[in-house]
C-alpha cells in the first residue's frame, strides 16, 4: 500500500497550522491532498476517519477550524508514527574484517570522541584521554577505530602520539587497518603505523618489515629500522645496515642493535665505541654485562687521558665524560665494579680537575653522583656491597656517606640503619669537630631526602627507583625534628607545599616521609606541624600536611592566616576549606570556618565575599548539605 498521500496530508496540515486557519478555504494544496487520500480512506477505517476529518475541516465555519485542525493533526501524526519502520533495502552483509566491531553505542555517546578525533582545535586531547580512561571499549567500535588510525597523522603531535599509545593497547584488532593503504614512502603518520605494528606483533612483524624496507623512506625507514630490533633473527641484517645507512637511519639501526645480545652484537659495539664514542648513549638502558664492561673500559680510558693534564680539562673532554656517565644506567657487571674501585683510588685527583679558567669542574662529584644513581637502580650484589662499606673505608670522603646510607636503606634492617647512621644527625651543637659534623649532618639530611613514602605502593622508595628493605624507622622522624641545623634544601618537591609559601627543606623532607597509616609517626608529626604553622605563619602548606594525616589545624589556623592577610585570597581560602571538608568531620570543618571568620584576616578584595560566604556555608553544612563547590561570588 502506497501511503504517500498520508504524508502529503500531514505536511499540508502542518503548513496550515503555521499559516493560520483563515486561509484554509483557499488552500488548494490541502484540498488536493484530501482528494489523494480518498483511495486509502476507502480501504481502511483509520484512513477513513482521517478523510472524514478533512471533510469536516474544509467545510467548517472559521471560528471552529482551529480545534478541528489540531485534533486532526494529532490523529494524522499518531497514524504516521505507527507506519514508521527501521532498516534499509537490500541484503545485510557483515562489516569488513579489521575495521572494528559493532557495539550497542548511540551516536550521542560517540559523537564528542569522534569529533575530537576528526577535527582540529584545542581541547581535543583531553576529550580523547578522558574517553580512553573511562570508556576504553569505545575505541574498538567500527565508527571510532578507523578515526584513531587516521589520527596517527593528526597535526597536533601529542594527540597523534596518544592515538599511537591507545592503539598499542587494543591488541591485534587495529592491524588490518594499520596495514591497509600503507605507504612506505609516506610521512610521520606512516612511521607511527610502523611503530604500532611492531609493538603489537613484536618479532612477528619481521616478514612485513623486511618486505617494505626496500621502499621505505625518511621517517618511515627510520621507524622500520628501529622496529627490526624487536626480533633477534634480524641481527645479521642490522649489522649489515649499520655499515650502509647514514644519519638518522643509522641511529635507528644503532637503537635496534641496542636491544640485541650475543657475541656478534658485543663485538660490534666494541668497534663502534672506538670509532664513535658518542654512540655510547644508545647503551644507556642496556643491562647486559658486556655493555657494563664496555662502559667501564670507556670511562676509565677517558679519565686516564685527562689525568696528565687534570688542572686544565677542556669543555669537550667534560662533555665526553658526561656522555659516558649517562650511559652507566644500572650496569653492575664485574668490570663495572672494578672501575668504581679504581675510580675510588683516584677520587682526590678527579676532585682537583679544573677548566681552562682554573675553576673546579667537580669531576669527582659527577662520578660519585653517577655511582649513587647506579646503586639505587641495581639489585643486591657485589656493587651494592661495595657501596655499603664505601664510607666506612673512606670516612674522609664525606659525600660517600650519602651513597652508603642509600645502599643500607636498600639492604639492611631499618633499626640497624638508624642505629648506624642516626647519630650523624646532630640534635645539639657539638663542642668539638663542629665543621666536619655539620658537613656530615647536611650530607645525611640530603640523603634522607632521597627516601620518601610511596602511597601507591605502600612502601618507602629510594630515589623513586626501588623500595627500601624495610619501612623507615620512626626514630628518624623524632631525630629530624630536633635537628640543630635545618637549612637544608631538598632535591625533590612535595605535594603538600604551595608555591607561595617558602617552607624549609627539613619540613619538606619530613612531609615526604609521612606515612598516614603510622600512628606512631603521626603522634610525633601532628604536634610538630601545628607548632611550625604557628611559628611560620604558613597555613596552606601545614594545614594540608595535617589533613593528609587526618588531623585538624583548629586553634592555630586563624592566627597563622592573620600573619599575612594578603596571602588569604578568595579561592585560596575556599580551596583550603574544601580540602578540610573532604577529610575532616563536618563539625570540625564548621569549627575551622568559624575560626577563619573570627580572625577575619583576608585580602582586601576577598573580605566582602568571604564574610558573606562563610556564614552561609556553615548553615549549609549544618543543614546536612555538601560543601558548596560552586558559588556565584558576584551575587554573594
Amino acid at each position: 500500500m502506497n501511503i504517500q498521500p498520508l504524508y502529503d496530508v500531514k505536511a499540508r496540515l502542518e503548513q496550515s497550522a503555521i499559516a493560520g486557519t483563515g486561509l484554509l478555504g483557499e488552500d488548494f494544496r490541502l484540498q488536493r491532498a484530501a482528494e489523494g487520500l480518498k483511495p486509502l480512506a476507502a480501504a481502511s477505517p483509520v484512513f477513513g476517519k482521517i478523510g472524514a476529518g478533512l471533510d469536516r475541516l474544509l467545510s467548517a465555519p472559521a471560528e471552529v477550524r482551529s480545534g478541528l485542525l489540531l485534533d486532526l493533526l494529532a490523529l494524522v501524526g499518531a497514524v504516521v508514527y505507527t507506519q514508521a519502520r527501521t532498516g534499509a533495502e537490500g541484503e545485510l552483509s557483515p562489516l569488513p574484517a579489521g575495521i572494528g566491531q559493532y557495539q550497542e553505542l548511540s551516536y550521542s555517546q560517540l559523537s564528542p570522541l569522534l569529533t575530537a578525533l576528526t577535527t582540529t582545535g584545542g581541547g581535543r586531547m583531553d576529550v580523547v584521554q578522558t574517553a580512553w580512561d573511562n570508556h576504553p571499549e569505545f575505541f574498538s567500535d567500527y565508527r571510532i577505530l578507523p578515526a584513531v588510525v587516521a589520527g596517527l597523522g593528526d597535526s597536533y603531535g601529542e594527540l597523534a602520539g596518544l592515538n599511537a599509545q591507545i592503539l598499542k593497547q587494543l591488541g591485534p584488532a587495529p592491524l588490518p587497518l594499520l596495514k591497509e593503504g600503507f605507504d612506505p614512502a609516506g610521512n610521520k603518520a606512516m612511521a607511527r603505523r610502523v611503530e604500532v605494528i611492531a609493538a603489537l606483533e613484536g618479532a612477528g612483524a619481521t616478514p612485513w618489515l623486511r618486505e617494505i624496507l626496500p621502499q621505505a623512506k625518511k621517517d618511515v625507514r627510520a621507524a622500520v629500522l628501529t622496529a627490526l630490533g624487536e626480533d633477534g633473527e634480524n641481527v645479521p641484517l642490522l649489522l649489515e645496515l649499520a655499515r650502509t645507512e647514514k644519519g638518522d637511519n643509522r641511529n635507528a639501526v644503532l637503537k635496534a642493535l641496542s636491544n640485541q645480545d650475543g657475541e656478534a652484537v658485543a663485538a660490534f659495539w666494541g668497534e663502534e665505541l672506538e670509532k664513535n664514542p658518542v654512540s655510547v648513549l644508545f647503551l644507556a638502558k642496556v643491562e647486559q654485562d658486556w655493555a657494563g664492561d664496555l662502559i667501564a673500559v670507556g670511562l676509565q680510558k677517558q679519565l686516564e687521558e685527562m689525568m696528565p693534564h687534570g688542572d686544565r680539562v677542556s669543555e669537550e673532554e667534560q662533555s665526553k665524560l658526561s656522555r659516558w656517565c649517562q650511559a652507566v644506567g644500572k650496569k653492575d657487571s664485574p668490570a663495572m665494579l672494578e672501575f668504581w674501585k679504581w675510580a675510588d683510588g683516584h677520587m682526590e685527583t678527579f676532585d682537583r680537575f679544573t677548566n681552562a679558567k682554573g675553576n673546579p669542574v667537580f669531576m669527582g662529584v659527577r662520578l660519585t653522583d653517577t655511582l649513587r644513581e647506579c646503586v639505587c637502580r641495581t639489585g643486591p650484589g657485589p656493587l651494592r656491597d661495595f657501596c655499603l662499606d664505601l664510607f666506612d673505608r673512606r670516612p674522609e670522603m664525606t659525600r660517600y656517606l650519602h651513597i652508603s646510607f642509600l645502599a643500607a636503606m636498600l639492604s639492611c634492617p631499618a633499626a640497624e640503619v638508624f642505629e648506624k647512621y642516626g647519630p650523624y644527625i646532630q640534635t645539639r651543637k657539638p663542642l668539638l669537630d663542629t665543621e666536619r659534623k655539620k658537613t656530615l649532618h647536611t650530607v645525611l639530611l640530603r640523603a634522607l631526602d632521597d627516601v620518601w613514602w610511596f602511597p601507591q605502593g605502600g612502601w618507602y622508595s629510594v630515589r623513586g627507583s626501588q623500595p627500601a628493605a624495610q619501612p623507615l624507622d620512626v626514630r628518624w622522624i623524632d631525630r629530624m625534628i630536633h635537628a640543630v641545623w635545618t637549612d637544608v634544601q631538598g632535591s625533590c618537591a612535595t605535594i603538600h607545599a604551595v608555591y607561595w609559601e617558602d617552607v624549609g627543606g627539613l619540613d619538606r623532607n619530613l612531609m615526604k616521609k609521612t606515612n598516614p597509616a603510622s600512628e606512631e609517626m603521626k603522634k610525633i608529626l601532628i604536634p610538630y606541624a601545628r607548632k611550625r604553622m604557628a611559628e611560620n605563619g604558613q597555613p596552606y602548606t601545614y594545614s594540608r600536611w595535617l589533613f593528609y594525616m587526618g588531623a585538624s589545624p583548629r586553634g592555630v589556623l586563624g592566627k597563622a592566616m592573620a600573619k599575612d592577610p594578603n596571602a588569604n585570597r578568595l579561592y585560596a581560602v575556599w580551596q583550603l576549606m574544601y580540602d578540610a571538608y573532604k577529610v575532616l568531620p563536618v563539625e570540625e570543618t564548621v569549627a575551622l570556618l568559624e575560626e577563619v571568620l573570627a580572625d577575619g584576616a583576608f585580602q582586601k578584595q576577598a573580605a566582602p565575599h568571604l564574610q558573606k560566604a562563610i556564614p552561609w556555608t556553615i548553615e549549609q553544612l549544618q543543614a546536612g548539605k555538601d560543601f558548596p563547590s560552586n558559588i556565584d561570588w558576584n551575587k554573594m
